[in-house]
């Protein structure tokens, strides 16, 4: 494809007359990957802006430079297109589309937005689907599943180019449904700006991502942003809410396709019924527009968070037109989900169970539902990320104190701020002083390991899945759940 090929099917303004034709190599947003005959996209980012590599891109060989500052100055150069646009991030995704031959539009695409729950929801859609042995592509948090072929990203949303090049490799390999995360940050910076979603799940909104979106009502606006991108018809898209948070009702009002929800209250289209939530089962009997549609159970997901997740899965398949009665017995085969509730298995008497829960509400659900499906005493393990909402810390600080037995506050991703000032922060919410500040978040998981006595629930919260601690701008291996499994062993092995 060529530069002028590109921009035109992707509907960016050029002058014919000056533009200097070229075969492109590829779309590049990082100046140290340019190549000669590369388009070189400069974005704005949180920490960096390609407005300041744009002269080293031009240094390496590129064709084209797409820029959006209109007080940058090109150095001329012959041979290279400079092409100002209003948003280069938008620009971005357009070209992605384009460049990877619009690949969207041989896929059925979900989206799963909302605070918490986006993950395990994709998730359960993508291992249903390779358990009915279909293919499918997953994109989130945990990654991005080709079928079962992994391949690790940064953010919960990639950027528009790893999304399309995604989607055309799904294509290549005859890959038809996709589901994927869709967070504020992707649908603010237009990553999911050019998508053709075919229907978009909402899970529940809290405060959340306040150091990026400073506002809720930003965070809320960018939200519903994403039930806009299924377009205003009556067509097979569809929306579907969870029916009872508080805020769907909202969301529900900007959606302009047909709209349903899911939920354990009267109202809702699909609902459970007869639920039993506990740390070794989840099951309850589904109903779906009035009518029964048997019951549904599994021992590896727990907690009623989880019984919203599965039925909100139950329900996109239903929606796309599956037999519910190919689904049921393949449910008990879905495994745990990384660092949602993930119980750490070990031979040893000890319940420890890692999650990502970080958000104030989301912690407090969290707690809320093991005190309903258990009465045992719970050991909290938590921290803050630095650099990162402090609103949020006094909050943290107060719910785990409040509804854990005992609280152990620990670092989670420090980053740039100092460790000491974050846990302040967070132990000025304490309404206890049942409690600990251990920094080190490996002596914190070890403490909580040998502290627990027989009965006892470990939560480590914070982190999930994630495998690094960031500590001063460097990056450390860091994985809760090995960190909490190599703990178990130590103390066993010394008993």
């Amino acid at each position: 494809m060529t530069i002028r090929e590109l921009l035109t099917c992707a509907q960016i303004r050029f002058d014919p007359n000056q533009l200097i034709d070229h075969d492109i190599n590829k779309i590049a947003i990082h100046s140290k990957t340019i190549e000669k005959g590369d388009v070189f996209v400069a974005i704005r980012g949180s920490t960096h802006d390609g407005h300041d590599y744009i002269e080293e891109a031009i240094g390496r060989g590129c064709g084209t430079i797409l820029y959006e500052d209109p007080y940058y100055s090109l150095t001329p150069m012959t041979g290279v297109n400079a092409i100002r646009v209003p948003d280069t991030k938008k620009a971005l995704a357009l070209l992605s589309r384009w460049f990877y031959g619009n690949p969207g539009q041989d896929l059925t695409v979900v989206g799963v937005t909302g605070t918490n729950g986006k993950t395990t929801i994709t998730t359960i859609i993508h291992r249903l689907h390779r358990l009915l042995n279909e293919p499918s592509t997953l994109i989130g948090t945990n990654g991005i599943y080709l079928n079962d072929e992994y391949v690790p990203t940064v953010n919960t949303t990639p950027n528009a180019l790893t999304l399309y090049q995604t989607f055309r490799q799904s294509v290549d390999r005859g890959i038809k449904r996709v589901a994927i995360e869709v967070s504020s940050h992707a649908i603010k910076e237009q990553r999911v700006s050019q998508i053709d979603f075919h229907g978009m799940i909402y899970t529940n909104f809290s405060h959340d991502h306040l150091d990026y979106h400073v506002t809720v009502d930003d965070y809320f606006y960018n939200k519903a942003l994403s039930f806009a991108y299924l377009g205003n018809q009556y067509n097979e898209k569809f929306a579907l809410f969870n029916g009872d948070d508080e805020y769907a009702k909202r969301f529900y009002e900007v959606s302009q396709v047909r709209n349903y929800t899911y939920g354990l209250k009267e109202q809702n289209d699909f609902r459970a019924l007869n639920a039993v939530c506990s740390l070794d089962r989840l099951a309850f009997d589904l109903s779906i527009f009035g009518q029964p549609y048997g019951r549904f159970e599994t021992n590896n997901l727990f907690g009623f968070y989880n019984l919203y997740n599965l039925l909100a899965a139950l329900s996109y398949f239903f929606l796309e037109g599956y037999d519910l009665d190919r689904i049921r017995p393949l449910v008990p085969l879905i495994p745990q989900v990384r660092g949602r509730f993930e119980k750490v298995k070990t031979p040893y008497p000890i319940d420890v169970i890692i999650d990502f829960a970080h958000t104030p509400k989301g912690v407090y659900n969290l707690l809320q539902e093991v005190k309903l499906i258990t009465n045992q005493p719970i050991i909290t393990v938590i921290g803050c990320g630095g650099d990162r909402d402090r609103a949020k810390r006094p909050l943290i600080g107060k719910i785990v104190t409040s509804l854990s037995d005992f609280a152990i506050f620990t670092d989670d991703n420090p980053r740039d701020e100092r460790s000491d000032k974050i846990l302040d922060e967070i132990v000025k919410g304490a309404v206890n002083n049942h409690f600990l500040t251990i920094p080190d978040r490996r002596e914190a998981i070890q403490f909580a390991v040998r502290f627990a006595k027989k009965g006892d629930l470990v939560l480590i919260l914070g982190k999930g899945h994630e495998t690094t601690q960031e500590i001063g701008g460097v990056t450390y291996p860091f994985d809760d759940y090995e960190e909490a499994k190599r703990s178990i062993e130590q103390r066993f092995m010394e008993e």
